[in-house]
């Protein structure tokens, strides 16, 4: 993927680097914007993950989030409940609560949008601010 990407976007100002998102080679307050889009589901702990994002995001930065998720206010469908093990064993969690995982970053942190993208609501963007 990192290759095609790099082909997409052959701009010598872009930076390709290839690193673990549970621990970030970035020093603290780096970004202002960070885009998560189909990670936290996939890593093997996405709190550490999210904690990494809000780590190198700068006060006051901006973070997307862009997964599949449990839908909000909303209970896993049968068939979810009953593909979730086998999807998990897969390497992605259908079943991930993202306020479950916010939970660790809540105090830093406040989701400014939280929008249904596709599937009923599986899908969902959710924008955050590092407090200042």
């Amino acid at each position: 993927m990192l290759k095609q990407a790099q082909r997409k976007y052959a701009d010598p100002s872009i930076t390709f680097r290839e690193m673990d998102a549970q621990q970030l080679d970035f020093e603290n307050e780096t970004f202002d914007l960070i885009v998560a889009s189909l990670i936290l589901t996939v890593v093997p702990d996405a709190e550490k993950t999210i904690k990494e994002i809000v780590r190198v995001l700068k006060k006051n930065g901006r973070f997307l989030v862009f997964d599949k998720f449990v839908p909000k206010n909303k209970r896993m469908s049968t068939g979810q409940r009953v593909f979730r093990p086998i999807l998990k064993g897969m390497g992605t969690d259908i079943g991930m609560d993202f306020y479950d995982v916010f939970k660790i970053v809540e105090n830093a942190c406040e989701i400014i949008e939280d929008k249904d993208v596709m599937m009923n609501g599986l899908y969902r963007k959710i924008t955050a601010n590092k407090k200042g």
